[in-house]
């Protein structure tokens, strides 16, 4: 029989293996049967096995790489170590739930290959990875004594360390502290150790762009190969910090209040960062110094926290007409009359008239606390600095909230800190646990009253227990009623701590 074609139909033949009609080709088999006889997976790897570090959750790809479960990061890691994936033509991959303890990862492939002139096969297959532990050279050279090659020394010359908390908190939120090796507390200041010149000096970039530091470097060799011209050394940055701290009254020398424009030489610290800014209460200038500045010129420390005195205020005036108030940036002056707290209420000799620069915080019947400088012991130095000039009876510094009760108790918030060695020898504090936990409290206390300061440090949510949730609330109820304005918290400020610990870090 003569079967007729019409136009565009094509001869059809038979499978030679299940029989159904197909277009013509080399093997005279349909795809199915192809299929079946053909692998298009054979010589890719099924069973791969991956490296862990435990100590810092890393695996090794090279080199090692930071990557969560079921990430972009970790699925082109695994597609990296299948062999045999680059004949084929990879159309998806897609990850297999497994139990996180399996120390399995599943892999689901998609590929396709070209077999026969125009004949085209998909297949679907699943790749399984092995987990293996394996500690990274970083985490070995930790457990390891003198295998660092950097070291950043910072330094403070002052009696506490208040500083340095906040420096801690500053590199606890951009991660600066990643790789460091160990951290040493020493009496005035830390010791970071870093496993290559480059980490310690990014260590001082970040310092110089966040505090007021000079540095000063130094390298010693260590080991040298004449033969194959290399050389071994260890590098030193010692980083010293200016010793003024928020809330100083510093004095400055002839030269330095010339350049700033012929400013009173007593000014009160109100902010340190990349740069030390002052403000005069009785002009309301405001200057900024430069580390550059300050080194050359070295103004003096007249007082500091612990020289601070309460005082309660009887009067506080300010300009009604608002284009006569004297304001710079948040800071509005004022004429405050005020009293020790130590004091008789009725003895008018115990009244003092201060200007300050702190009129939109004040009002009547607030404390305060500020430097005495009646009864103040002024040396040759800083007399020879004033030039002549009378210093005011006393320099109101800050709002002060003494019917807080309990504040550690009913904080809402934590931090999380930096794990440190404590360095024994000379020079080591006779209590250093007393003195740190003071020195936290202070901090913590700055924190609360100080918004611009919160900004630049990450505060996480404390859990409170059941029981002491209702003690709290009352507390607060009752210290709300004694102090209108003490500056709250909100809780859209904090953030939520994912891995329930306080101590980051790889220590030695």
């Amino acid at each position: 029989e003569v079967v007729e074609l019409k136009d565009g139909d094509q001869a059809r033949i038979l499978c030679c293996n299940c029989g159904i009609k197909i277009q013509p080709n080399q093997l005279n088999m349909c795809l199915g049967c192809v299929k079946s006889k053909v692998d298009i997976s054979l010589g890719i790897s099924k069973q791969v096995t991956i490296f862990y570090c435990r100590g810092c959750g890393r695996y090794q790809k090279p080199p090692w790489i930071t990557a969560a479960l079921e990430s972009v990061e970790l699925m082109a890691l695994c597609l990296k170590k299948i062999r045999g994936l680059n004949k084929v033509k990879l159309v998806d991959a897609s990850w297999i739930w497994t139990e996180p303890h399996s120390r399995r990862l599943k892999v689901k492939l998609k590929i396709q290959k070209e077999v026969f002139n125009n004949a085209i096969i998909e297949q679907t297959f699943v790749v399984e990875f092995i987990v293996g532990n394996q500690q990274c050279p970083d985490c070995q050279k930790s457990y390891t004594e003198h295998t660092w090659e950097s070291v950043v020394q910072v330094r403070q010359k002052v009696r506490h360390k208040r500083t340095f908390l906040w420096l801690e908190q500053l590199l606890i939120k951009h991660n600066v502290c990643e790789k460091v090796i160990n951290i040493r507390d020493q009496p005035d200041g830390l010791d970071f150790y870093f496993p290559s010149k480059s980490l310690g000096q990014h260590m001082v970039n970040f310092l110089e762009s966040v505090i007021p530091v000079r540095s000063k470097f130094s390298k010693k060799l260590i080991t040298q190969d004449d033969r194959s011209n290399t050389y071994r050394y260890k590098y030193t940055w010692c980083s010293e910090i200016p010793p003024v701290c928020k809330d100083d009254l510093v004095v400055l020398n002839k030269r330095m209040c010339a350049s700033m424009g012929g400013i009173s030489p007593l000014l009160l610290c109100i902010k340190v960062s990349n740069l030390i800014m002052l403000i005069d209460p009785n002009t309301m200038q405001r200057v900024q110094v430069s580390a550059k500045a300050f080194w050359r010129d070295a103004p003096i420390v007249v007082c500091g926290r612990k020289q601070l005195r309460n005082f309660v205020v009887c009067d506080i005036e300010t300009p009604s007409d608002p284009e006569e108030k004297v304001t710079a940036g948040k800071y509005t002056q004022g004429e405050a009359t005020v009293m020790r707290d130590s004091e008789a209420q009725d003895d008018e000799d115990s009244e003092y008239i201060s200007m300050t620069h702190l009129a939109h915080q004040l009002n009547a019947g607030d404390t305060c606390a500020g430097y005495d400088l009646k009864s103040l012991i002024v040396q040759d130095d800083v007399q020879s600095r004033l030039r002549g000039r009378d210093l005011p009876e006393v320099m109101i510094v800050r709002k002060t909230f003494p019917n807080r009760k309990n504040r550690a108790r009913a904080r809402r918030f934590k931090l999380k800190t930096l794990q440190k060695e404590r360095a024994e020898g000379k020079g080591s504090r006779r209590n250093p646990d007393k003195t740190a936990e003071d020195d936290m409290e202070v901090f913590m206390n700055d924190l609360e009253e100080d918004p611009e300061m919160r900004a630049d440090v990450n505060l996480y949510k404390r859990k409170i227990v059941s029981s002491r949730a209702a003690e709290d609330a009352k507390m607060k109820e009752e210290d709300e009623e004694d102090d209108d304005g003490f500056p709250e918290i909100s809780m859209d400020e904090l953030i939520d701590d994912m891995a329930g610990s306080l101590q980051i870090g790889k220590k030695q």
